[in-house]
């Protein structure tokens, strides 16, 4: 009588478990040490200190621009010791409330009456795709990985100096491709305005980004015209895609330019990769 019914029970808790997982109960794990909004933010962590516990709140592939955080994740952060963000980026997340250990690495600028706020161009936003925007701030994030993690001072403070020499060679790196595709001469015209920051800063000529003046939303007919005009004035501009996101617009203007090339970049990356990583799989996609 024994066995037939250990295997009655031994049933039962599959079926119950089946049961649990058909319904995406989660199942409860180690809060992070460090949580970070979206994915690049944790590559800059990782950079300082590989090991770190770190969760990103923007699961991979997801669009940030209609992101919302899960009741779980709202949960999760009042338990981590550290959230660092870029409020520049993230600003119109709901639900990330006032944490009382904070770390903005790109401030949301304040705004008055008499200064509006910038658009999808503001040169502050997508700072971590510019180098010289990323030096400045590794040595305020090493501080606060040092605080978390006092055991690993000297370790984090010799990631430090090793990334800042990577982060000056990366930014030689862009400059070389930048002159070797021809981008610095023939510019680009973007689908959503991502790297506007750095093709600012080396002197390429953004002719226009496509998304409207809020991110995510639709682009009009004049803008498509006025972009397919650019083209047939300038036959070699480079069409800039973002992968993971609709691109439409751009294959639009190459159906009726052919001659045009379309390059896809990821401004995003996923949460356990690096930084430098990040950035060399977009410089090799950008080779000629």
């Amino acid at each position: 009588m024994i066995m037939p019914n250990h295997k009655k029970m031994t049933r039962l808790f599959y079926s119950l478990l089946l049961i649990l997982l058909s319904f995406n109960v989660p199942i409860p794990v180690k809060a992070a040490d460090i949580i970070t909004t979206l994915p690049p933010i944790a590559g800059l962590v990782h950079w300082l200190k590989p090991d770190a516990n770190v969760a990103c709140l923007l699961p991979a592939n997801a669009d940030p621009h209609h992101f919302q955080l899960s009741p779980r994740q709202v949960e999760s952060l009042q338990r981590t010791k550290l959230l660092i963000r870029s409020s520049q980026d993230d600003g119109h997340w709901t639900s990330l409330g006032n944490k009382t250990k904070t770390f903005d690495l790109w401030p949301r600028t304040k705004y008055t009456h008499n200064h509006p706020p910038h658009d999808e161009h503001s040169s502050a936003t997508h700072a971590w795709l510019n180098p010289h925007e990323v030096q400045a701030v590794l040595p305020k994030l090493a501080l606060q990985l040092q605080a978390i993690y006092p055991e690993n001072k000297q370790a984090i403070q010799r990631n430090l100096s090793l990334a800042l020499k990577e982060s000056q060679q990366l930014w030689q790196a862009w400059q070389k491709i930048s002159h070797s595709s021809g981008l610095d001469t023939d510019g680009v015209i973007m689908q959503h305005p991502s790297w506007r920051n750095l093709f600012q800063a080396l002197h390429i000529t953004v002719f226009t980004s496509l998304e409207s003046a809020h991110h995510g939303h639709e682009y009009g007919p004049h803008k498509l015209e006025s972009a397919l005009q650019q083209l047939q004035q300038h036959p070699n501009i480079r069409l800039i895609a973002n992968k993971n996101q609709s691109n439409r617009a751009l294959q639009w203007l190459q159906s009726h330019h052919p001659e045009s090339i379309i390059t896809t970049l990821d401004p995003l990356g996923s949460c356990n990769e690096s930084w430098p990583s990040l950035m060399q799989r977009n410089l090799d996609a950008l080779q000629p």
